[in-house]
């Protein structure tokens, strides 16, 4: 939950939909969220919403092009620079754990000169079992020579929460404009957005919880 890709991905379908005499319903994006993009097929989902077949490569294609587009406008989400920097600077470690691609990931972390600062990314490539299983935080944790009950998740929606208290992790849920509204009382906190905490505030409040 580095940048808010969730909408844009959203809002680009909703194009696609409605370019189709149809709509995407919203429900049907958010039950999806955290689980990777090979969980649902979006192009059956149009097709039979809008009852023909589609010319599923140059949809695509476009659509991409379109989500790339604003994805690369969007900033990073508040508070987010700062704890990166913060962790840093405080000697904690730094792991990513996405159901998206290694490839996705690592664009995006890259593209804002901020890869450097992890010492562990996992994405879909990397594990059997996507989001809730725990399997991509349990990877991390052993990457990073990490113990569950010393670590911290911070996520945006029900499926990640769920992976995360899985694994063991105490985890602070921080909702993005399409989860907003979700259910995410597993969560050990929940948070309107990082810039309302510090970290080294937050670190205390996950080691007080801990005792």
């Amino acid at each position: 939950m580095i940048l808010d890709t969730e909408t844009p991905d959203f809002s680009t379908w909703q194009e696609v939909f409605r370019d189709h005499g149809t709509e995407l319903d919203r429900s049907v994006w958010t039950s999806l969220i955290g689980r990777g993009h090979g969980a649902f097929d979006m192009y059956g989902h149009l097709e039979e919403r809008a009852a023909r077949t589609v010319d599923r490569e140059s949809v695509g294609v476009e659509r991409r092009r379109r989500y790339l587009e604003l994805v690369a406008s969007n900033p990073l989400l508040p508070g987010v620079l700062d704890y990166v920097l913060g962790a840093k600077r405080i000697g904690l470690k730094l792991g990513l754990a996405s159901s998206s691609s290694r490839n996705w990931v690592d664009g995006h972390l890259t593209a804002r000169d901020l890869v450097h600062h992890f010492d562990c990314i996992k994405g879909s490539d990397d594990v059997a079992n996507l989001k809730p299983d725990p399997e991509l935080y349990l990877s991390a944790l052993e990457q990073l020579d990490a113990r569950a009950e010393s670590s911290m998740a911070i996520e945006d929606s029900p499926v990640g929460v769920a992976a995360a208290k899985a694994a063991g992790l105490f985890c602070v849920a921080v909702p993005n404009p399409m989860t907003t509204g979700l259910p995410l009382e597993e969560a050990d906190l929940v948070l309107d957005s990082l810039a309302d905490v510090t970290l080294d505030a937050l670190v205390e409040m996950a080691v007080r919880a801990r005792a």
